[in-house]
């Protein structure tokens, strides 16, 4: 039987992790989930997902705070005009123009990257990302970016907070026809009231357009797909997980607000070598996606 989670709601809808506290009381080693854990491990899939969808252009991967804010699909901008200056960026040099810099270091850092009234809260963006053109002389649409400790911090009207870290590397390689992402990040996720959750991902998501790229240009509707693996930590509770798309995610490009609030419809689930899983499902852009927990039914 599908469990459904609901729970606690903080500034950023996205990035919410569930009501459950207290001790886990799945055993360390087994391979189900007590409801603490579920709950937060379906918060960080819909987290993940969303965040990695942003990673697909070079504006979604530096610029969070504008996809957050923005009303409408965002317009394509050249390099030296990303983060609302937020950032602080080291070089800007694009030598062969395709909205991918050869290498440049963007640091976030207060008060700078601090932002008020922030889907009624706010949000501070700290720590470091470097982004560089593996092709510096051939415009295309790769690119790699290592991420140092970006770190998201919000607080909501109820003084509630959620900081997600996130370490590691992404990569982006593919042509007109269609993009393909390797995640491959660690990201600490904390809340009040909660312990706090290690999410290490090794994942590939692939974006199929449905009108031909452009290099340097938002992100056309498409479909999404998202597969690997990852280890969850939560306590003393580690598991790790198979990740599969069951429906392709709907991309829908013409969706006003944020960008990785444009998942119109579509599936992912995270598997336990048990068979028991945690899955997200879309039913519309901006809505809050359904997170169920499905036991082994043999357990």
């Amino acid at each position: 039987m599908r469990a459904p989670l609901y729970g606690l709601s903080l500034a950023l809808s996205a990035l919410v992790l569930l009501a459950g506290c207290g001790s886990d009381a799945a055993a360390p080693g087994g391979n189900e989930l007590s409801a603490a854990t579920a709950a937060d491990a379906g918060a960080a899939a819909q987290d993940e997902v969303e965040e990695a969808t942003e990673s697909f252009t070079v504006g979604g991967q530096l610029d969070p705070a504008a996809s957050f804010a923005s009303a409408a699909p965002a317009a394509a901008r050249p390099s030296a005009a990303f983060l609302q200056d937020c950032a602080s960026i080291g070089s800007v040099t694009d030598t062969d123009g395709d909205g991918a810099p050869d290498n440049a270091v963007f640091t976030f850092g207060l008060p700078a990257c601090h932002f008020e009234n922030f889907r009624g809260g706010t949000l501070d963006l700290t720590g470091v990302i470097t982004l560089s053109d593996p092709t510096p002389a051939a415009p295309d649409f790769a690119w790699h970016a290592d991420l140092d400790d970006f770190t998201f911090a919000a607080t909501n009207v109820r003084s509630e907070t959620f900081t997600a870290v996130r370490n590691g590397t992404r990569d982006l390689t593919g042509n007109a026809d269609g993009l393909t992402l390797a995640n491959n990040v660690t990201t600490v996720r904390t809340a009040s009231g909660h312990p706090a959750v290690q999410v290490t991902h090794n994942l590939q998501l692939a974006f199929t357009p449905v009108t031909a790229l452009v290099p340097d240009q938002p992100l056309p509707s498409g479909a999404i797909t998202v597969a690997g693996t990852l280890t969850f930590v939560r306590d003393t509770v580690s598991r790790t997980f198979t990740v599969t798309t069951l429906v392709p995610l709907e991309y829908d490009a013409s969706c006003v607000g944020p960008r990785r609030f444009r998942i119109r419809a579509g599936e992912v689930r995270w598997t336990l070598p048990s068979g028991g899983s945690v899955s997200v499902s879309w039913s519309g852009c901006g809505a809050r996606p359904r997170r169920d927990y499905v036991p082994n039914p043999a357990s």
